[in-house]
């Protein structure tokens, strides 16, 4: 988790931003920072992970609120817990010493990136070993641990703050994202990671910081402050609708496939541009051609109390008499006791076919018409 008490231009969790798109970082310095629930809601759990996981290495720790958490949250914070638990075990066993384990630790990696510093949810040290655990709590987007560039970073603050009192060789970085199912591990050397930030991260950070270089469209936009306004996310996004294909009257199968490879990327960007022209719109911006009207709106009950009440005195069942939803029922049961009650009376149709990248890891389905015919009847 980031530290939010002092502002880093050049963070870890922005780092594959500022990396691929160096002028980025001075562009958007001083756009505001934009709160959202979600946010919020991850503050949260870190907080209840950073409580736990103090306690669970035997030391004081402040318990947060605990209005502040769920059910949910206490599962997946738990979880947490139990995993840097279990690679504190391996590396003891792996390494013969007790490593060292610290929680919410910052770091500083100014040794290649000016001013750089951040906070590693969980570090593991010893003779030998690095390792680096990072929890994400967020539903949206899958983190992978492989070649991430600020668990790389985090290490190289590590590095600079423990190499005189450890040996390192081997380090391993992880992630933990309970909520989607996703615990990732990638490990690399000390040597390869030294090289990457000579090679790569010191130039990119030294571009970044004077604002220079040249700005890059690509995965890394989604949480940069400027992705709905920037010229060259429009550019990229946009342009493959501009290109003249060579038939004006259809598109070829290769055309398709060219302007589908760019749809998701088109689609964000245009989402982005909406969202932003919206909250200026509610900020009081004018716009020529567009105007604020109120949405659809679904009714609801005011006093559910008293229509109770009255359905009943009427002889009518106020109560939906369906089952509870899955999900609903294995957050209150907890998944192991889910599994042991109810796992061989759970069935799990097949997914409707979609369209995806090569590049997806799903096994490619078959286009035969009788693997379809399922779908158009549950429809």
């Amino acid at each position: 988790m980031e530290d939010t008490k002092k502002h880093c231009l050049l963070g870890g969790s922005s780092a594959e931003r500022w990396i691929n798109c160096t002028p980025s970082a001075r562009l958007t310095e001083g756009m505001e920072d934009q709160t959202s629930a979600y946010a919020i809601e991850g503050t949260r759990a870190h907080a209840l992970c950073e409580y736990k996981l103090e306690r669970a290495l035997g030391n004081k720790a402040r318990k947060p609120d605990p209005s502040e958490s769920d059910g949910q949250m206490d599962e997946a914070s738990d979880g947490y817990v139990s995993f840097v638990m279990e690679q504190i075990a391996s590396a003891r066993k792996e390494t013969g010493e007790e490593p060292v384990a610290m929680v919410e630790h910052q770091v500083s990696y100014d040794g290649w990136v000016k001013g750089g510093f951040g906070t590693c949810d969980a570090l593991i040290a010893c003779n030998g070993l690095l390792h680096i655990v990072d929890f994400k709590y967020g539903l949206g987007v899958k983190v992978e641990a492989a070649d991430n560039s600020q668990l790389k970073i985090y290490a190289l603050g590590a590095i600079q703050e423990l190499d005189c009192l450890y040996d390192f060789r081997r380090v391993v970085l992880s992630i933990y994202q309970p909520r989607i199912g996703n615990v990732s591990t990638w490990e690399t050397t000390k040597a390869d990671l030294l090289k990457w930030a000579e090679e790569v991260l010191k130039p990119a950070a030294e571009l970044a910081d004077r604002g220079e270089g040249t700005f890059r469209s690509g995965p890394w936009c989604r949480f940069c402050k400027a992705r709905a306004t920037c010229r060259e996310r429009s550019k990229v996004a946009l342009g493959i609708l501009g290109k003249e294909f060579r038939d004006p009257a259809l598109l070829s199968d290769d055309e398709i496939e060219e302007i589908l490879l760019k749809a998701d990327d088109i689609a964000s960007y245009l989402g982005d541009l909406k969202d932003f022209a919206l909250a200026k719109a509610l900020e009081g911006k004018r716009w020529e051609n567009f105007k604020l009207v109120e949405g659809r709106s679904t009714r609801k009950f005011s006093d559910e109390g008293r229509v109770i009440d009255i359905l009943r005195e009427n002889r009518i069942n106020p109560y939906d008499t369906r089952l509870r939803s899955i999900t609903d029922i294995e957050k209150e049961l907890g998944k192991a006791r889910f599994r042991s009650l109810l796992e061989p009376y759970v069935s799990k149709p097949r997914g409707k076919p979609t369209l995806v990248p090569r590049s997806d890891r799903r096994e490619e389905m078959s286009p035969a018409k009788a693997d379809f015919e399922d779908f158009k009847t549950e429809e």
